[in-house]
């Protein structure tokens, strides 16, 4: 007799460039992983913007010495910090890389989810393009190829991109997020119930996946 799964929905408001974000997808993946057997887990991304008056890529650790006023080798041991518990998960990570505005790209992620059930998968998709510096948030060209390999169409992609499309699903992830009470991301809520502010270790995340699906 075939096991019934039960369906549990998680959602996460998440930025692209932030590090933690990164780091914490990746571990919650591993957790709903950790309940396939129990469990269909489905994972929604919404978007949530860290700096959305961002103007210019620039370089990640120029933006950080500006924003937190730090010197060279201050900022650089606070991003390398991350990035040890980044590769602690497989993940690619560098230091040179561009950070730039993410509302487009977010449009995008916002696409790929209504559309074709993506969401999840371009963001991935667009977070380990970010971090392995092989990918510049502010290229058009560079998006689209991005979106096309995570298997959303690559002439809907520049078409939402040349318009303003979905614009208001990304205006109203973040309306959402403050409604919550969001000031960080990650921010995942598990079952519409259990909120998880910052990025959890994988037993956290499995342990509060866990107890909403026994409820």
């Amino acid at each position: 007799m075939t096991k019934t799964k039960t369906s549990l929905s998680v959602d996460v408001w998440a930025d692209i460039v932030c590090p933690w974000c990164y780091v914490g997808e990746a571990r919650l993946e591993k957790a709903a992983a950790a309940l396939a057997d129990d469990a269909d887990v489905t994972i929604t991304p919404h978007a949530f913007e860290l700096d959305p008056n961002h103007s210019h890529p620039e370089k990640v650790l120029d933006m950080l010495a500006r924003k937190y006023g730090g010197s060279p080798d201050q900022v650089g041991a606070m991003d390398s910090r991350v990035a040890d518990m980044a590769r602690a998960e497989g993940l690619p990570y560098t230091a040179d890389r561009l950070t730039a505005n993410t509302f487009n790209a977010h449009r995008l992620i916002a696409a790929a989810q209504n559309e074709a059930g993506l969401g999840l998968a371009l963001l991935g998709a667009f977070q380990r393009g970010h971090f392995s510096g092989e990918l510049d948030l502010g290229d058009v060209d560079a998006l689209v190829a991005t979106a096309s390999g995570a298997g959303l169409d690559a002439e809907r992609a520049r078409e939402v991109l040349a318009g303003d499309e979905y614009a208001d699903a990304v205006h109203a992830d973040q309306a959402q997020a403050r409604e919550y009470g969001v000031t960080g991301v990650p921010f995942t809520v598990v079952a519409h119930r259990y909120a998880i502010p910052g990025a959890g270790a994988v037993e956290h995340y499995e342990k509060v996946l866990r107890t909403a699906l026994s409820e």
